[in-house]
């Protein structure tokens, strides 16, 4: 009897504590599903995203392969000269021979719109003056042949590319003396002179033309050779049509077109450069002392007395103008550059 109690009571306790354990194990389960609804909502409307959106990384860069234009289109100077003087105090222009790649030169537009400077179709005169160190200019030109000058020290070229229809001319160094060639169409001739200018002291040259074909040179004053060439318009044909963009030029100090180093640049120093549309001297005559004064037969003149700038001023004042200039520096030595020197 107390053993059936003693069980009795045994499985009573166990009893007990089992449905207690179940109790709570149900407890708990509703509490836990009691919350989850409540609870989670929560978690889902506060949380801040932790995936921010990151702007892209990559952001496109302008291309690297910009176009070059080709070598015989105008481009703007390469550097700027050197002022080695006083603007205004009388001076000159210094070429270093590295006349290549449109560098160490002076363009001079004629054309589009026409510009007074495009003489040749009268008779004219170009004159200048010029210093040369003695070997620095070592070009020989073909003498009494048609665009012979070419391969001279090149110092003042106002050829066309091919036959220059109307014409085209220009003035070079051979073998220390100067050089005047002009073509008419497929018809010219070059005139060689004697007398030495490439010898590190200031000389006044001119060459003249008239119409008929004859042509001369005057250095310091005297004359240097005379000959017939070609007669007519020497001048450029306004409007022309042309691949080669420095044809409607004149340029100073080099070879317009870059043709290769059988056209060789001149090396020296260049000063009071003046054209004009009539001939101006027919035989001796005594070179000028003082800087050039416009009249109405000046089509461009240039004092070269800005000392500062990339601009080679006329001072002409002709109908039609000015035909400024413009230097184009660049090589080694960087020229042209402004210089000191002067012939008066």
């Amino acid at each position: 009897m107390k053993r059936s109690m003693r069980i009795e009571r045994r499985y009573r306790i166990v009893r007990t504590a089992l449905v207690g354990a179940l109790l709570a194990l149900a407890l708990a389960g509703c509490s836990v599903s009691a919350q989850e609804p409540v609870y989670l909502p929560l978690v889902a409307q506060n949380q801040a995203p932790t995936d921010t959106p990151v702007p892209p990384t990559d952001t496109p860069l302008p291309p690297t392969d910009t176009p070059v234009p080709p070598t015989d289109t105008p481009l703007p100077p390469t550097d700027t000269p050197t002022a080695t003087r006083t603007p205004g105090g009388g001076s000159s222009v210094r070429f270093f021979g590295n006349g290549r790649d449109a560098i160490d030169r002076i363009v001079i537009p004629i054309d589009a719109p026409e510009r007074p400077a495009d003489v040749g179709a009268t008779d004219f005169t170009i004159e200048f003056w010029i210093k040369a160190e003695p070997g620095a200019n070592r070009g020989n030109v073909s003498c009494g042949a048609n665009d012979g000058w070419i391969t001279g020290n090149i110092v003042f070229d106002r050829d066309v590319y091919f036959q220059g229809d109307y014409g085209d001319f220009g003035i070079a160094l051979h073998n220390g003396a100067v050089a005047f060639g002009l073509s008419v169409g497929f018809e010219g001739a070059t005139l060689c002179g004697s007398r030495t200018v490439a010898d590190n002291q200031w000389h006044h040259v001119a060459v003249t033309r008239r119409t008929n074909g004859d042509m001369a040179i005057f250095v310091d004053g005297q004359p240097d050779g005379a000959t017939r060439g070609a007669a007519g318009d020497a001048s450029y044909r306004n409007g022309r049509a042309t691949t080669w963009n420095w044809d409607p030029y004149i340029v100073l100090g080099a070879e317009k077109h870059d043709a290769g180093a059988e056209y060789p640049s001149f090396s020296g120093w260049l000063d009071e450069l003046r054209i004009s549309n009539t001939v101006r001297y027919e035989g001796a005559f005594t070179p000028p002392s003082t800087p050039f004064a416009p009249d109405a037969n000046t089509m461009a003149l240039y004092h070269f007395d800005e000392g500062a700038g990339v601009i080679a001023n006329d001072s002409a004042n002709a109908p039609g103008g000015p035909s400024h200039g413009q230097l184009r520096v660049g090589g080694n030595p960087s020229g042209p550059v402004w210089s000191e020197e002067s012939p008066f």
